[in-house]
């Protein structure tokens, strides 16, 4: 009888040595995970940029990740060289201080507007809504597609986010196929927003 007991005792012993070393394998594989106490605050995965952004309404997609990654280098991305950001008249003025009023700016101004925003917030919010899109009448090769959107855009500057500015409105996005690459690009977008 001894014997037997001896027998059970091992086996107890074994199983709680493979329940002691799944437990330390789970610790080790997870880091320092602790499922009793999750993290709160987690960091958002990074975005999944369209590559390669062979439809217009992804370079729309590829802009919102960009905002709100803060990512300068993926949103320079989704612009033309010959890009225009046209003003609506209420902001007209003299952006590149060349003493003519400026009703629209280049990518050269768009990229150091942002350089400055993404470097001095906290954290950006940006949403596009809406699926329209259609040939654009203003190019004459019919090449070009204009993609209507409404806008939402928060932009924080604290990180409890109570701190900020917020714009919403409408937005003409007027998109074009690079003929080399296949690629599309934001070559102009018009401001619509009621101000």
């Amino acid at each position: 009888m001894s014997r037997e007991k001896k027998t059970i005792i091992s086996g107890d012993t074994r199983i709680n040595a493979l329940i002691v070393s799944a437990v330390i394998t789970a610790v080790i594989v997870s880091g320092c995970w602790n499922p009793f106490s999750p993290d709160t605050n987690p960091d958002p995965p990074p975005p999944q940029y369209h590559v390669p952004v062979d439809s217009a309404y992804k370079v729309l997609e590829n802009l919102e990740y960009a905002y709100i990654s803060r990512d300068i280098g993926h949103y320079l991305a989704c612009f033309r060289d010959d890009f225009e950001f046209h003003l609506q008249e209420i902001d007209w003025d003299d952006y590149d201080g060349d003493g003519t009023v400026d009703t629209y700016w280049g990518l050269d101004l768009e990229e150091q507007f942002h350089i400055l925003m993404f470097n001095n917030v906290s954290s950006i919010s940006l949403t596009l809504s809406g699926t329209q899109q259609s040939i654009w009448t203003g190019d004459s090769t019919g090449l070009s597609l204009q993609l209507p959107r409404t806008f939402d855009l928060k932009v924080y500057t604290n990180e409890a986010q109570s701190e900020g500015y917020r714009a919403s409105g409408s937005a003409l996005f007027i998109c074009r196929e690079d003929s080399s690459t296949g690629e599309w690009y934001i070559w102009q977008w018009w401001d619509l927003s009621d101000t």
